[in-house]
């Protein structure tokens, strides 16, 4: 028999199981951000059982990442002075061990919270609640 068939049959076999698995790779979210919000970073299980992965970038420095649902995983927040633009992150399985670069987009904005519009139209509105309850209060005292 010639050995180029068998070899050939395995060959076909590893290349369609490696295409049928899911991709995997590192993600960060939201991206874009804006400069102040909270990023997630994850390798996506691209580590595989490393225990130990970091994270760095000029955005956040160097940080930890922990086990999770989705592999290694880190919060970090983006310093609030970051100039929009493209930033690497890259992530590294174990001292020396395989690196992943994935890059976070910043862009201007604000980050989602409560703004001072927000906050005085909300006290505006508990004003006018409070108001009417007593107005109601002193009506019905009346009778």
């Amino acid at each position: 028999m010639n050995p180029a068939r068998p070899t050939a049959a395995v060959l076909l076999g590893l290349l369609a199981v490696t295409a049928a698995a899911p991709a995997v790779r590192a993600a960060a979210a939201p991206d874009p951000v804006v400069a102040g919000e909270r990023v997630s970073i994850s390798d996506g299980g691209w580590c595989g059982p490393v225990q130990e992965a970091t994270a760095a970038s000029e955005l956040f420095g160097a940080v930890a990442l922990r086990p999770g649902e989705e592999g290694m995983t880190a919060e970090v927040r983006v310093d609030e002075r970051t100039e929009p633009g493209p930033y690497r992150v890259t992530i590294e399985c174990g001292p020396g061990g395989a690196r992943h670069v994935e890059t976070v987009t910043v862009t201007d904005g604000r980050p989602e919270n409560v703004g001072v519009a927000q906050a005085v139209g909300g006290l505006a509105l508990l004003a006018v609640a409070g108001g009417a309850a007593y107005w109601l209060r002193r009506a019905s005292a009346r009778g």
